[in-house]
């Protein structure tokens, strides 16, 4: 058993005690805020993300104050919110959705999702993107199609995650909106920017599809790095709570110091 099948055995275990089960009538709905726009729209884009604990073990908080962590993110320079809602090892809730999304910027779904019920959930609490990962769709044999079609016929954007180039190829080819190159092995949690670099050389270059680069991103030199790449955002999270001034980090990595 690798990291991603325990990652995968927690979600099945999050989802049987019910985490996702929605508590009564749905809140009114917000008009949704498109992510995809925005990476269209902006020169750059940077996703920066609340996430209560690493898996690599680079820190756990405990007690974040949601509300304020989010208006320094938008008033710091970030164009959209990542909120992890996994309560196990990340320490995530799905509560914290709402709270991003107060400050009208689009807000990702990030959670290891296995099923509709997520999904819902994702679209209840007030999310506009929902995060599909290709490797865990194929390790629990998931209709990618029909979790895609899902959460498009519940007004959510999909962000479809790759780890190589077979992945990326086949993400071009769904209905996705935006595609994701996590840099982070899921197998090993090592960290590679390369990656990025190697399978842009090869990503179809039709797609119309924007991709964005995940994990490990800590400086401006990181980001020219993948920028130059082809990617048109980042999404980032450790670099952003190990920073001594979350406000200067994020003006430093979203290109508008």
């Amino acid at each position: 058993m690798d990291i991603l099948d325990k990652f995968i055995e927690q979600a099945r275990e999050n989802v049987k005690s019910g985490y996702y089960v929605l508590p009564g009538r749905a809140p009114t709905r917000k008009t949704p805020v498109s992510l995809r726009r925005r990476l269209a729209d902006n020169s750059f884009t940077l996703i920066a993300e609340i996430k209560h604990a690493s898996p690599a073990g680079d820190y756990s908080f405990s007690g974040i104050d949601v509300e304020k962590t989010s208006s320094v993110f938008k008033e710091g320079g970030a164009d959209a919110i990542s909120v992890v809602v996994e309560p196990k090892i990340f320490k995530g809730s799905l509560d914290n959705i709402p709270i991003a999304a107060r400050t009208g910027l689009p807000v990702l779904f990030k959670d290891f999702v296995i099923c509709k019920a997520q999904i819902h959930a994702a679209s209840y609490f007030g999310a506009d993107c929902v995060l599909l990962i290709v490797k865990v769709a194929d390790r629990m044999d998931l209709d990618l199609d029909a979790l895609i079609d899902e959460a498009h016929s519940l007004g959510l954007e999909v962000l479809l995650e790759c780890y190589d180039e077979e992945e990326m190829r086949r993400a071009a080819l769904t209905k996705a909106d935006i595609l994701g190159i996590n840099n982070r092995d899921l197998k090993t949690l090592h960290v590679d920017l390369t990656r990025t670099s190697s399978i842009m050389q090869r990503a179809p270059a039709n797609s119309g599809k924007p991709v964005i680069s995940e994990s490990g991103i800590k400086s401006r030199k990181d980001v020219d790095f993948v920028r130059k790449c082809g990617i048109k955002g980042i999404l980032v999270g450790t670099a952003l709570w190990l920073a001594a001034d979350q406000r200067a980090k994020i003006s430093e990595l979203s290109l508008k110091d």
